[in-house]
């Protein structure tokens, strides 16, 4: 993707773990506790598994590693079941999780210059609902909308349902997931990630903070509101 500017767009599409909230880690974490009954080397794979696709929805994750690690095919409702686990685990621990750096002043800008946002993620749809609530972000994003559904299928319906042409949007992520769905959109992607860590094609726009590309558009105001949520 050429080098852009905010002003050219008029939806942005946000990734969550990993792009709004600082909790990658959190979630590394959670899967390996869900499966740390059954040893330590389990749990490094699936850790590991977590670290490098931290953007592929639990309802792929979760019966992949009991199939591959431990042998078991997993019927529809105990996908369900440990899905729900993994939910009690992590939900806590996402809340407390921080802000990104730069996150509150983008999303104030976007309010302000009237830019829409939304969330697109790989949390299942419920709880991302209970977490953007509990961290006050609900005034800030047009919608929130998680797993099961396929972040490809959201992205078209809500550009569908807003009359918004892939030339308006803008897809920030930081896992090929995100990726995978500004391509199979035809939008733009940034990815928000160290260079090094960089999973992506060259050419790829990629930041470490997501301000060196929102705030730093000659077209904004550099004066943007800190946001009164909970960080």
């Amino acid at each position: 993707m050429p080098s852009t500017y905010l002003s050219q767009y008029d939806c942005i599409f946000f990734d969550f773990d990993g792009v709004i909230v600082d909790s990658v880690d959190a979630k590394i974490s959670a899967f390996g506790t869900l499966y740390d009954a059954f040893g330590p080397r389990v749990r490094q794979v699936v850790e590991d598994y977590q670290r490098k696709v931290p953007g592929e929805t639990r309802y792929d994750k979760i019966p992949r590693f009991h199939r591959d690690l431990l042998g078991i095919s997993l019927s529809q409702d105990e996908i369900s079941d440990w899905c729900n686990k993994l939910s009690t685990i992590v939900l806590d621990q996402v809340v407390k999780s921080p802000l990104l750096p730069d996150v509150a002043q983008i999303l104030a800008l976007l309010l302000r210059q009237e830019i829409q946002a939304h969330i697109i993620s790989g949390t299942p749809h419920d709880e991302l609902q209970i977490i953007v609530e509990r961290k006050g972000l609900n005034p800030f994003f047009k919608s929130a909308r998680g797993a099961p559904e396929k972040k490809h299928n959201i992205a078209r319906d809500i550009m569908t349902g807003y009359d918004l042409t892939p030339a308006q949007c803008l897809f920030v992520g930081d896992a090929m997931t995100d990726y995978d769905c500004a391509n199979l959109c035809h939008i733009d992607f940034l990815d928000r990630a160290a260079e090094e860590m960089n999973p992506f094609p060259q050419g790829t726009q990629v930041v470490d903070r997501l301000g060196t590309f929102f705030l730093a558009d000659k077209h904004q105001s550099m004066g943007a509101a800190s946001l009164a949520v909970n960080s």
